[in-house]
């Protein structure tokens, strides 16, 4: 995952306070990561966290541009730092993403709050499956293990954010899509113009090295709680541990 293209854009409320948002994006990014590490029983690797505020009409080219085809999931968060959570796994990612769910055993299963999922005729996340097959017609199984990885992701990710600032942070319910980037953020502009012309994007990429799973985790804050996250680490000041 690359950072928006162009001249760093300006801060919300100046660069010291852009360096607070980079330490709630690692922090949140990393104990997603940790989450997302038990569910599938690998390892997985948070890279390339920045934060910056990005124009509304760019929105989409974070998460690699309006025409890219990607399975993502949002939610809402509630709370003294309202926004919106968006977790993005490209289109072919969705196969592998099953896969390492079901194979991860019942230890993985147990944590992530789903029985063992069994080897099924109809191509559950149990069964063989070849890459690019049958996104666009999810079983009920399979969009219910895809939301589940979500919920773990986001309440991880919100836990470590809360902790850090001292917040009351919940996640709503997340929507489920398979489309282009441009449809599944078509929303956010549309929220936010009302409030500003820029959108504070905090965002990290998580990496699943030994099977190549990549997803990334992105933040939009509502701007009128930009001033919550302002609570923040100072600049040069560790983040401190992540909420469990």
């Amino acid at each position: 995952m690359t950072a928006p293209p162009g001249a760093p854009l300006p801060a919300p409320r100046g660069g010291a306070d852009l360096q607070r948002f980079h330490a709630i994006s690692e922090a949140g990014a990393r104990n997603a990561a940790t989450a997302l590490s038990q569910v599938i029983g690998r390892p997985v690797h948070l890279e390339v966290p920045w934060a910056r505020a990005v124009p509304l009409e760019k929105v989409a080219q974070i998460a690699g541009g309006a025409s890219r085809v990607v399975c993502a999931l949002s939610l809402k968060v509630y709370g003294e730092a309202r926004g919106n959570l968006l977790l993005v796994f490209g289109r072919d990612q969705v196969p592998l993403l099953l896969q390492l769910v079901a194979r991860s055993g019942a230890d993985g299963a147990r944590k992530a709050g789903a029985a063992r999922p069994r080897r099924r005729r109809d191509g559950g996340p149990g069964a063989r499956r070849r890459p690019g097959e049958g996104l666009r017609d999810l079983s009920e199984f399979e969009q219910s293990a895809l939301k589940e990885v979500g919920n773990i992701m986001a309440a991880a990710y919100l836990n470590a954010v809360s902790h850090l600032l001292g917040v009351s942070l919940l996640p709503s319910i997340p929507g489920l899509a398979i489309d282009m980037v441009g449809a599944v953020t078509d929303f956010l502009p549309i929220e936010m113009l009302p409030l500003g012309e820029t959108a504070l994007v905090l965002a990290s990429e998580l990496l699943e090295p030994s099977s190549g799973l990549r997803g990334e985790f992105f933040f939009l804050p509502d701007p009128r709680t930009v001033p919550v996250l302002g609570r923040g680490p100072a600049p040069g000041r560790g983040a401190g541990p992540a909420a469990p």
